[in-house]
C-alpha cells in the first residue's frame, strides 16, 4: 500500500478487495485512511471475481492492480503510462524481482517462478501473457472483452489475455517496471505456484504426463541451478514434477468426484 501512495504520480482513489480473510490485518492504519476504501466479501470468492469486483467499484480509465504481497517501484506508474500511447495496448505489466536470496527456495523462484533472466527475451514484443501481481490496465478493453470471468478463481489472467489478443488489443511487459514481493514463500508454496503457472493441472494425471515434466525440469535445473552450485535449488527443481503430479491428482479428484489412477 505505501508503494503506491509514495508514486511519483498519484493515484485518484486505492481499493482494497479482502477475499473473505479470517486473518486481521496486520496494517491498522489502513483502516483508518480517509484515502482507502475496503470492500470485505463474507467469503472467498476467488481471483477473477474479486478483479472484476475492483473495476465494479472504481471509476477511473486506468486500473492498477496489485497483489497484496508486492509492492511497486517509485516510478512503476510514471513509466508505465508512455506505452498507452498505442491505442491496441490493454495492459502494462511488470517484473517480479526478488530483492532477498539467502535461502534456497528464494533463488529458486527467482530463477523458475519468476524466471527474471529470461523476462527480458519474453516481453521483447508485445503479446498475450496477462500478469496481474503488478499490472496497468484502461479500462475500455477490459470491458470490451466483458470483463473477468468470476468463476475463475485461478489463471484468470491467462484467459483475460487471451480474450484480449483475439479481440485484437496487445499487453505489454516491461522488465524495467519492478515489482517486488515483500514475503517469502514456503517450498510447498513456490512448487504450488509453479504448478499453477507453468504446468498443466487441468488434465487427467498420467505418468506420460509426469515424465514429460520431469524431462522439463532436469534441463533447467542442469542450467541454472547446478551452473550456479546451488544444490538447494537443484533439490527444489526435482520435486517441482512429483509436486505437479500429486497437485493433478488433487485437482482431478476434485473436479470429478471420482478417485483417479495413475494411467
Amino acid at each position: 500500500m505505501r508503494s503506491i501512495q509514495s508514486q511519483s504520480l498519484s493515484v485518484a482513489e486505492i481499493l482494497i478487495v479482502d477475499d473473505g480473510s479470517t486473518i486481521p490485518c496486520p496494517h491498522k492504519e489502513l483502516l483508518e485512511d480517509p484515502d482507502v476504501r475496503i470492500v470485505r466479501l463474507d467469503q472467498n470468492r476467488g481471483r477473477g471475481y474479486c478483479r472484476n469486483l475492483a473495476f465494479k467499484e472504481t471509476s477511473g480509465q486506468l486500473v492498477l492492480n496489485l497483489d497484496a504481497t508486492n509492492s511497486l517501484e517509485g516510478r512503476f506508474i510514471e513509466k508505465a503510462l508512455p506505452h498507452f500511447a498505442d491505442p491496441r495496448t490493454a495492459a502494462v505489466s511488470g517484473a517480479l524481482i526478488s530483492k532477498k536470496k539467502d535461502k534456497a527456495v528464494d533463488r529458486w523462484r527467482a530463477r523458475h517462478l519468476f524466471r527474471e533472466s529470461s523476462l527480458k527475451d519474453a516481453w521483447a514484443e508485445p503479446c498475450s501473457m496477462l500478469i496481474t501481481y503488478g499490472t496497468i490496465f484502461i479500462r475500455r478493453a477490459i470491458e470490451e472483452v466483458g470483463g473477468f470471468d468470476p468463476q475463475l478463481r485461478f489463471k484468470e489472467d491467462q484467459d483475460m489475455g487471451e480474450r484480449l489478443a483475439s479481440a485484437g488489443y496487445q499487453i505489454v511487459g516491461d522488465p524495467k517496471l519492478e515489482v517486488y514481493p515483500s514475503i517469502s514463500n514456503t517450498v510447498s508454496e513456490v512448487l504450488e505456484r509453479y504448478s499453477r503457472w507453468y504446468m498443466d493441472t487441468d488434465e487427467k494425471p498420467s505418468l506420460k504426463g509426469y515424465w514429460h515434466n520431469l524431462k522439463a525440469s532436469f534441463r533447467p535445473m542442469m542450467e541454472m541451478d547446478l551452473r550456479e552450485g546451488d544444490w538447494g535449488s537443484a533439490l527444489i527443481s526435482m520435486l517441482a514434477p512429483h509436486f505437479q503430479l500429486y497437485h493433478s491428482i488433487k485437482a482431478y479428484q476434485s473436479k470429478d468426484d471420482v478417485s483417479p489412477s495413475v494411467q
